[in-house]
């Protein structure tokens, strides 16, 4: 009965449970059905701002110097969706702008068009000058223009350098109007390298260098060249150089004196070397006189530079007036030397010794065949002779070369053929052909002094035979003249010697040694200047 009871309290409990909760439904249920007036939004506020610029304004062009472009400087400003934006500050700027460069700013803020616009006047520049429109934070947009250069004048420091000194060279830049420009990029260069060596300093400037004496034209060019000016730069020589011996003895003390027209000066030597500034006219030839005096033995020396050039490097050998026969027959004996008599003419032909210009306006050196072309190849020519050459006669010729070689102590001629081409170098043709006298001796040289071809005409084969005339034709094939001045194979006329003297031999020595101090040195022979 007790259990009864409790479970029928329970059953009561859960009736009472049920009954509350489907009310509380109910009223729920009401109010989620109800109407109502709100309306709930999120709502954005978007800020504008400056975000990008462009430039209206096309290709901008200067005319001159101090006057405003023709076009007004124009920049638009957008914010971030793209659209034009106004009141925005843009701040204008001159950038490497000449003297006299100015902005006028029209509006500094954008208008409704997002626009700002100012004006621009390209001050006293060649180089390349900038109005710049600045927005913060978005960037900025250069006007770049040029003002054209339409002349360009040279201005060097001194018009006039001594070789191996430095020059400073500017150039004045002017407008269309005459204005003086600062600046530009120039190009130099000179018309004559060999007088004046030009180099870069800076954009405006070059250096300048002298070498060798002349007048040259500086040229200074902007841009593609189409406007250029010039100016004329004189270098002047520097006197320099030294005398040498021909066997490597130490120089004598030596006095020293230059002449050119009206200046004359004299030059210290100092251990046979020399150096000074003499103001030189360019156009006069210079005579050199130099003197190791009347103990040293040593021909006193005159020499006439064509070319102021010729001083700028002046080696002198000094020539001997004693020669000491070095090789051959006569081996050991002395010989006096006359350096005047053997470059005097004969009355019939040229001197012994026989000076050749390396060039219209370049030292002289002594005429003869280079070292590299000896022993010379001695060819006769049968088919251009009048008579047959005979074994005999080839060996009665060649006998005589050979003592004449054997007088001097080396070798210089060689037998040959002729084949083909007979204007080869160093091959000498031999030729018998009718003319007035014995022999008769062609040699051609270039303007180095060196012989290049050579040809020999005898009258008959029987010369061939003859001592006298074939060791005469050779000496002349060799490069050297006549002389009456001494005992000689050599005379011009009714000369009876069969070979080489002793004098010969001693002048043919000395001016092979003082050719071969020429070619190693470039030192020219302090010969006397009468026949040159």
């Amino acid at each position: 009965m007790v259990a009864r009871s409790y479970l029928a309290s329970l059953a009561l409990i859960a009736a009472t449970l049920g009954c509350e909760r489907g009310a509380a439904r109910a009223a729920r249920d009401t109010v989620a059905t109800a109407p109502t007036d709100t309306v709930v939004r999120r709502v954005y506020f978007v800020v504008r701002r400056a975000a990008a610029m462009e430039r209206p304004t096309g290709v901008v062009r200067a005319l001159k110097a101090l006057e405003p472009l023709d076009s007004v400087l124009a920049v638009r400003v957008f914010d971030q969706r793209g659209r034009d934006m106004s009141g925005v500050p843009v701040q204008w700027t001159l950038a490497n702008a000449g003297e006299g460069a100015a902005i006028h700013v029209i509006n500094a803020k954008t208008d409704t068009f997002g626009l700002s616009r100012a004006t621009f006047t390209p001050g006293l520049s060649a180089d390349e000058q900038s109005a710049v429109a600045t927005v913060a934070d978005v960037g900025h947009i250069d006007f770049n223009v040029t003002v054209p250069v339409t002349s360009v004048r040279v201005v060097p420091d001194r018009t006039i350098v001594w070789s191996g000194d430095d020059a400073h060279v500017g150039a004045e830049l002017r407008d269309i109007d005459g204005h003086l420009l600062a600046g530009g990029v120039l190009s130099w260069a000179t018309t004559d390298t060999s007088a004046l060596h030009v180099r870069l300093e800076d954009a405006t400037h070059a250096r300048v260098t002298g070498a060798l004496a002349g007048t040259t034209t500086l040229v200074v060019w902007v841009g593609d060249g189409r406007v250029r000016g010039a100016g004329h730069v004189t270098v002047r020589p520097v006197v320099i150089g030294r005398f040498v011996t021909i066997d490597g003895a130490p120089v004598p003390p030596i006095r020293m004196e230059i002449r050119a027209g009206d200046a004359r000066d004299s030059i210290a030597v100092d251990n046979g070397q020399f150096t000074k500034r003499v103001d030189l006219p360019l156009e006069t030839a210079v005579d050199v006189y130099a003197s190791a005096g009347a103990a040293a033995p040593y021909h006193e020396i005159h020499l006439r530079a064509t070319s102021p050039r010729e001083l700028q490097n002046l080696r002198i050998a000094l020539v001997p007036t004693m020669w000491r026969i070095d090789a051959g027959t006569y081996q050991g004996r002395e010989i006096p030397i006359d350096a005047e008599r053997a470059m005097r003419h004969t009355a019939r032909g040229a001197p012994f010794w026989r000076l050749v210009p390396i060039s219209g306006r370049g030292p002289r050196k002594l005429l003869g065949w280079a070292e590299s072309d000896f022993p010379l190849r001695l060819a006769f020519n049968r088919r251009r002779s009048s008579e047959p050459i005979s074994a005999s006669d080839s060996i009665a010729f060649w006998a005589i070369a050979r003592e004449m070689e054997q007088d001097l102590g080396t070798s210089l001629f060689v037998p040959a053929e002729i084949r083909g081409d007979s204007t080869a170098p160093n091959l000498v043709s031999v030729e018998i052909t009718a003319q007035a006298s014995q022999g008769h001796t062609f040699v051609s040289w270039g303007q180095p002094g060196d012989a290049s071809t050579g040809v020999v005409l005898l009258r008959q084969a029987a010369t061939l035979r003859d001592a006298h005339v074939v060791t005469h034709e050779l000496v002349h094939l060799l490069g050297f003249g006549h002389s009456i001045w001494w005992t000689t194979v050599a005379e011009p006329i009714g000369g009876h010697e069969a070979r080489l003297t002793p004098d010969d031999v001693a002048y043919i020595q000395l001016a092979m040694r003082l050719r071969h101090i020429q070619q190693e040195t470039g030192a020219r022979p302090g010969l006397p200047v009468a026949e040159q």
